[in-house]
């Protein structure tokens, strides 16, 4: 206890000594802007061929086999709203790599959802728009559904004919309403099939009760990272195509028939998208990590991540494999948060 005090007054000493500046920010010579993207796609195409671990899925529906002369195997985005570096979405095209059968996407979009403002809707449909141009290089139809999914998700089911729905994992309670609404309207020869896209150690695996506090938790994720902290494959072109194209989106249009407060703005700092997550998180590497873990408290240092509303959007999760780099720390510059389940 007595080494303890001893350290945090060894901390507030040299605090104090600075005179309360902020400490120079040096990034990493060498190294030039874009390093962490071009590093990133080395390792998913160094990770193709990897086996899908099974544990990371479960099964929602009784049905667990695609169903025969289906024209398509769809993944319902929800949390996860990000094409690279997303389980749910690669073990979904592995899936219809196996049926030799197209992969759609679709999206469901809710007008209005608690609180949530312009400024959070926009940050996320702006995301979107680089999630489907990713989605067109790579021969993957992406279909933005409007309204609640109950009402959305099994209709578009029966008319493309899919043969198989793939999800992502959200524990909050209105996902969880929709998942289980969507799961009995679903036909029942189409297997319903959720992936934790969104954990490390996927939830079901890490515990299978209820936990309170991180002490106990903490050392059952431990013991699985061996197993699930791995490299992640490509999402990488998909050889079959779709008979028909999905609906051109005018985001525009999207955008003014939000039912939300247009007074709360968007924020410049926080570009939209995987891409710009990725280089708020390029920038912490460089600029702000090697002060993060005494600093990351101090309100005059800007030495915290600023990537929460990538990492609550879905767009920016971490780094694949054992590199991986999920920092924890404040909320970034201002009120800005996004809400994790405003959409489906």
């Amino acid at each position: 206890m007595s080494a303890n005090k001893n350290n945090l007054k060894r901390q507030m000493k040299s605090t104090i000594s600075a005179g309360g500046k902020q400490p120079k920010l040096t990034g990493e010579k060498g190294k030039e802007s874009g390093w962490l993207l071009k590093e990133v796609a080395e390792l998913r195409r160094a990770a193709q061929g990897c086996e899908f671990n099974k544990k990371r899925l479960r099964y929602l529906s009784d049905t667990q086999k695609v169903k025969q002369s289906s024209q398509g195997v769809l993944y319902w985005m929800s949390r996860d709203q990000r094409i690279q570096d997303n389980w749910a979405l690669i073990y979904s095209q592995q899936l219809a790599l196996a049926e030799k059968l197209p992969l759609h996407i679709c999206f469901c979009l809710v007008p209005k959802f608690l609180d949530a403002t312009y400024r959070q809707y926009a940050f996320m449909l702006k995301g979107l728009q680089e999630v489907v141009k990713e989605c067109k290089s790579l021969d993957i139809e992406f279909h933005l559904l409007s309204g609640e999914p109950v009402h959305n998700l099994p209709a578009f089911v029966k008319s493309w004919n899919i043969g198989a729905v793939v999800t992502d994992f959200n524990p909050l309670r209105i996902s969880l309403q929709w998942i289980d609404t969507v799961k009995k309207h679903l036909p029942s020869d189409i297997p319903f099939i959720q992936v934790d896209a969104h954990n490390v150690v996927p939830c079901w695996e890490a515990s299978t009760k209820l936990e309170y506090g991180a002490r106990t938790i903490r050392g059952k994720i431990t013991k699985h990272l061996q197993e699930f902290l791995t490299d992640m494959p490509l999402v990488d072109t998909h050889p079959y195509c779709a008979s028909r194209a999905a609906k051109i989106i005018d985001w525009e249009e999207v955008l003014s028939s939000l039912e939300v407060d247009h007074n709360v703005c968007e924020v410049e700092w926080a570009q939209p998208g995987t891409t710009g997550g990725m280089f708020m998180l390029e920038s912490f590497i460089d600029q702000r990590l090697h002060i993060f873990a005494t600093h990351r408290n101090n309100p005059n240092s800007d030495a915290v991540s600023h990537l929460s509303p990538w990492i609550h959007a879905g767009g920016c999760l971490s780094t694949p494999g054992s590199r991986s780099i999920r920092p924890e720390g404040g909320r970034g510059r201002g009120q800005f948060e996004i809400a994790e389940s405003m959409t489906s």
